[in-house]
């Protein structure tokens, strides 16, 4: 087994000085040398390799990491509230409202204090974390899952028994956003997603997740209006991502001909997603509108002379 923790500190990266010149002023400075980040983590790997007996012999073998930066500087002005400082949080954390449910009904729409003007029952509602009875740009939250994964991992197994082998590799990442939704125009303007129709809002059909359905992107939870949690989807997965059985032909078959060695093989890629915490595309894709990865299949000889 092999153990690495590591912590490094990158300083000189490149940003511009918000605390030093105030946006109001209209002066734009360029990007200097200023920012300093903190990397900190670990990666364990560990494996064996044992003879079951005189036919079987199996190598397994796993890996996982971790790995988070901080930013430690970046010339940031104060907030007006705390938790919007991007200072201590990972690069590329992103501000968004978060999403705590769908109103249900013009009764519940009327009854909620914090709510955008024009609320109507179907549409999203976000969460008043500042408590002051309204929806303001001060109710965003720092979403930190949002650049990379954390986590990664893997498994790789090797197994050999008389002429044939197989073998197996299985592979996943931990927690991390990305959002369902890129191209935001929708019914006169284009099509739904399937995931957005299903179980969907109406006045029958309260108790639900999912918000109503709209025109264009003319809402005030669009994405490009109000970014929120509602329009991400958490795309850690484990992935049964090779598969090789291979089988190595006896020598006697083919020594008096001139070849060296000789096997035939059946081969997978991207074979099963054994889990998938999105529901809506295949988490190894950027969002739903890109083409899902491709399963391939090969058969196949290798010769050696």
């Amino acid at each position: 087994m092999n153990t690495e923790i590591f912590y490094n500190r990158r300083e000189d990266i490149l940003a511009t000085k918000d605390a030093s010149v105030p946006n109001f002023t209209g002066l734009s400075l360029p990007q200097e040398n200023i920012g300093i980040v903190d990397n900190r983590g670990f990666e364990i790997d560990a494996g064996i390799h044992k003879a079951i007996n005189k036919d079987l012999f199996v190598n397994f073998g796993g890996n996982f990491s971790y790995n988070k930066n901080e930013i430690v500087f970046m010339d940031e002005p104060e907030r007006a509230v705390p938790w919007q400082q991007l200072t201590g949080h990972p690069y590329g954390a992103q501000l968004m409202y978060r999403a705590i449910g769908i109103f249900k009904d013009q009764a519940q729409v009327d009854a909620t204090t914090a709510k955008v003007a024009g609320t109507k029952p179907g549409d999203v509602i976000f969460e008043d974390v500042s408590g002051d009875g309204q929806i303001t740009g001060d109710d965003r939250i720092l979403i930190d899952n949002w650049d990379y994964p954390f986590t990664f991992y893997g498994i790789n197994m090797d197994a050999t028994w008389k002429n044939f082998t197989l073998t197996i590799l299985l592979q996943g990442q931990g927690k991390v956003y990305k959002r369902s939704q890129y191209d935001n125009r929708r019914g006169e303007a284009g099509n739904y997603y399937k995931w957005q129709y299903d179980d969907r809002w109406t006045p029958t059909n309260t108790e639900t997740n999912v918000a109503r359905a709209y025109n264009r992107d003319d809402l005030y939870w669009s994405p490009d209006v109000r970014m929120s949690t509602y329009w991400l989807e958490n795309c850690a997965y484990l992935r049964l991502k090779n598969v090789i059985i291979n089988y190595n032909i006896p020598s006697q078959y083919y020594s008096k001909i001139g070849i060296a060695r000789a096997s035939v093989f059946v081969s997978g890629n991207n074979v099963a997603l054994l889990y998938s915490a999105n529901k809506i595309w295949d988490p190894e894709a950027n969002n739903p509108g890109v083409y899902p990865l491709m399963k391939t299949f090969a058969i196949g000889a290798n010769i050696t002379f």
